[in-house]
């Protein structure tokens, strides 16, 4: 990151509203503020950066962000860069902001293209075919299913459903955010291998400091396993990676502090051999921006998880088929 002489720092926030609901087994979310930062140089130019709050992963409130991004430590800055932005004890969600504004000054690429999936949210099984079916005609082939820990019978009914939808050749990703139990795990995988259902990856199934859990499940099955709530910092990425129980990372902008900080940790992801996809809370389109950017730039052969705008009831965003452009 460049040192960059600041004008001024101005906070102010918009409500990004959803096409439906987006549920998974830690929140519902109907529609949710985002608080946008713009930076204005002394040379004129001005760099944009957003963010949200996600109390149910990152414990952070909105309250939070806005206090710390309309603070004083802010408004008084004169200049910034990753030396100033380091010296700041601020929730990640506020730095993420600020980086990303920066991110914004120095990016100059133009315009890029990544491969997306898009979520099946926790719903009653009677409206799976909708919901399912809508995605097929926008094109999508890779599809993250949003579960929780409901009777596995149940479970493997939904899964089954899913893919009898989607088609033999489209990838399933499973996400139970933390909701599962080891045991339940366990119970869960076994059924998914005695289907041969084509799981591309299970996220986060346990909680995010059951590492050793999480190692014990690997072993008992051949369905790979992605880290998410477990990597918020390079602290916790020699974790996951000492644990030996994940194949793949999912790397956040706003869970890492910015788009600088998520560089360096996907870069070392990927020294250590994990397989590193670029995700996103639901965010604005600013944060949709530098995450596919992120993604064309750390992994871009693979389909990471962009579908925030495909939400919004307006972006300016564009998704075509199976992928993202910005």
């Amino acid at each position: 990151m460049k040192l960059h002489e600041i004008k001024s720092i101005t906070a102010s926030q918009y409500v990004v509203s959803l096409r439906e609901p987006f549920i998974t087994s830690l929140r519902r979310v109907d529609n949710y503020p985002v608080i946008q930062v713009r930076i204005e140089l002394e040379s004129g130019r001005v760099g944009v950066g957003e963010c949200v709050a996600t109390p149910a992963i990152a414990g952070d409130s909105i309250e939070e962000i806005w206090s710390e991004l309309n603070s004083d430590k802010v408004k008084n800055l004169k200049e910034i860069d990753q030396a100033v932005l380091d010296e700041l004890d601020f929730l990640p969600s506020s730095r993420a902001a600020l980086d990303m504004a920066c991110w914004d000054l120095e990016n100059e690429e133009s315009n890029c293209t990544v491969s997306t999936d898009v979520t099946i949210p926790i719903a009653p099984l009677n409206e799976i075919p909708r919901i399912t079916e809508e995605r097929i005609k926008a094109g999508f082939q890779a599809f993250k299913i949003k579960v929780e820990a409901e009777p596995i019978e149940e479970l493997i009914r939904r899964i089954l459903l899913i893919h009898e939808l989607v088609g033999p050749f489209s990838k399933l990703r499973i996400d139970p955010n933390q909701s599962w139990s080891l045991d339940y795990a366990k119970a869960a995988v076994n059924t998914f291998d005695a289907e041969k259902l084509p799981v591309e990856y299970l996220e986060q199934p346990l909680k995010r400091d059951q590492l050793a859990e999480h190692r014990e499940l690997s072993l008992a099955t051949s369905i790979p396993l992605m880290a998410d709530e477990s990597c918020f910092s390079e602290v916790d990425l020699i974790k996951v990676i000492s644990s030996n129980a994940f194949k793949f990372l999912n790397v956040k902008i706003l869970k890492a502090g910015g788009v600088f900080p998520a560089r360096r940790l996907a870069a070392l992801a990927k020294e250590a051999g994990l397989t590193v996809s670029i995700g996103l809370m639901m965010e604005g389109d600013q944060g949709v921006r530098a995450a596919t950017h992120l993604a064309y730039e750390v992994n871009p052969e693979i389909i990471h998880d962009l579908d925030a705008a495909w939400w919004f009831k307006g972006s300016s965003i564009v998704y075509q088929g199976s992928t993202v452009r910005v």
